[in-house]
């Protein structure tokens, strides 16, 4: 009986442990709020990317004209940690994003985050204008979850928003799609600051993938007798770390459209008097993984000189042939990768 009792208690004793170990991971020691960590399967999946062509417009300007393009992220955009290693300092990679709040009231900031860190997983820090609102740690499987700290207290005004890795003792490899404050979404790849402690420079912040797609305007078939108008690369600007070692400094400026977004690109074009075809290529050189490469191309019909202001607004995509022709291409290139690898 007293054997019972004595192994009773000691049951309820390591009950109490576990209990305090599972609270130290998802409450933060300068406040007490409840974590939540749920897997999420939503779209888009992991490492679904997909940049697509929506619009192409051609606008008379004085005597010159200008074709604008725009492009539709409808897949991940993604901060990417630069695989820092852990510090004695405790912030091994991490983000700073800042916002603002129209009223004061009680809310939950939640982040999805997915890990390949090395087992078990990197260990997160979110903090709030200073203010350490917790930890979390999510398994490192190559999969999204949905990180929720909740009963946040968030006054009207500026805010700051720090978010992590932590006094990890192996590298840290992150991905962070999006945070969500209260209603407000902010996408995680337009941080405002970024860093990190390891010892390579080159490697402390995040980096934002994908990045630098390139964007072609062709005046005819790109397979064909087509003259290349212009090319450049598409999107905003971001600051990121120089985790290839390409530059000559720690960090370069790369250009990304954010997820769920819509940038226009454009270019001057010396148009002649006449039918044109103008074909618009993003990634020409097949780059990047997309789940569809089909609407990375479209075409335009146009005379000049313009006539009905409506035709801008309208698009007609490839046919079969030129469809036909760039699958072509791009296995040619693949294949030339693979050789040269």
């Amino acid at each position: 009986m007293k054997k019972s009792i004595h192994l009773f208690i000691a049951s309820i004793v390591l009950l109490n442990v576990y209990t305090v170990i599972l609270s130290g991971l998802c409450e933060g020691s300068e406040g007490n709020h409840d974590i939540t960590i749920l897997a999420d399967e939503s779209p888009p999946g992991w490492a679904e990317f997909d940049y697509a062509i929506d619009t192409i417009r051609v606008i008379q300007e004085g005597e010159g004209y200008t074709i604008e393009v725009d492009v539709e992220n409808l897949g991940l955009c993604t901060a990417n940690s630069a695989y820092g290693w852990a510090s004695s300092t405790g912030r091994s990679c991490w983000g700073e994003w800042d916002f603002g709040y129209d009223f004061s009231h009680i809310t939950d900031i939640s982040f999805r985050v997915g890990d390949s860190s090395p087992e078990p997983g990197a260990k997160y820090r979110i903090e709030l204008d200073g203010v350490h609102l917790g930890d979390a740690q999510v398994p490192a499987n190559d999969s999204w979850y949905v990180v929720t700290v909740h009963n946040v207290s968030i006054d009207a005004g500026l805010h700051t928003l720090f978010l992590g890795t932590y006094q990890m003792d192996s590298r840290p490899d992150i991905y962070l799609d999006y945070i969500v404050v209260g209603e407000q979404r902010i996408e995680a790849e337009r941080y405002d600051r970024t860093g990190g402690n390891d010892p390579d420079p080159d490697r402390q912040g995040f980096y934002v993938n994908p990045a630098n797609l390139t964007i072609q305007f062709w005046d005819g078939e790109v397979q064909g007798n087509g003259a290349l108008i212009s090319e450049q690369k598409i999107g905003m600007n971001q600051t990121v770390a120089d985790t290839g070692h390409d530059y000559p400094g720690n960090n370069f400026i790369t250009y990304y459209v954010p997820s769920n977004t819509v940038y226009t690109v454009t270019t001057p074009w010396a148009a002649s008097l006449g039918d044109h075809a103008i074909y618009v290529i993003i990634d020409p050189s097949n780059e990047s993984a997309e789940t569809n490469k089909m609407n990375n191309i479209a075409s335009k019909y146009v005379t000049i000189p313009l006539g009905d202001t409506s035709s801008p607004d309208t698009i007609a995509f490839p046919g079969f042939e030129f469809l036909f022709a760039a699958c072509a291409m791009a296995l040619v290139l693949f294949f030339k990768k693979r050789t040269h690898s």
